[in-house]
């Protein structure tokens, strides 16, 4: 079974107006050890390859993405997807239907409220559960929601996955 996570970045600095923008936020020193804790937790599940990352472009979700696979010393293939810094569910979908079916894991690192309401949406009734009930109250921050697909990546929606957990730092 194919495996979908989707990733909120970790903490980063403040958003302060400055010449180079919202994208240009990087990490803050907690973010780091976050994204690091994530991809820890994530080296412990038996995860379908190859793995595809698809990132936004801002600089705090390449980091979160670049943390997360260093420390679960993991192989994949970072691609940088300029549509996912504002993202709708139609956008996710959409990557996630045009996914190549050699792809056993797809890893989506984004922003809220995309990624969340997306996971929720997916989630439905398991949002429920003691697993991801937290999710009512907002997506946090380096949160990684993993869910299995059953078939193609081009069925994914949310009467096809099946809840698996959400991982936090």
């Amino acid at each position: 079974m194919r495996r979908l996570l989707l990733l909120r970045h970790a903490e980063a600095v403040p958003h302060v107006l400055t010449e180079k923008g919202d994208r240009a936020r990087t990490l803050t020193p907690k973010g780091q050890e976050q994204a690091a804790s994530i991809g820890r937790q994530l080296a412990t599940l038996d995860l379908p390859f190859p793995m595809r990352v698809l990132c936004s472009p801002a600089i705090r979700t390449r980091q979160t993405a670049q943390g997360v696979l260093a420390a679960s010393d993991m192989a994949a293939s970072l691609e940088i997807a300029d549509s996912l810094y504002s993202a709708t569910a139609d956008d996710l979908y959409g990557l996630i239907h045009a996914t190549p079916e050699t792809v056993g894991t797809l890893m989506i690192v984004g922003h809220n409220p995309t990624i969340g309401d997306f996971a929720c949406d997916l989630l439905g009734p398991a949002l429920q559960s003691t697993r991801f009930s937290t999710l009512y109250r907002s997506y946090p921050l380096a949160g990684l929601t993993v869910l299995g697909v059953p078939g193609q990546w081009l069925d994914v929606r949310p009467s096809t996955i099946q809840p698996i957990t959400l991982l936090q730092p």
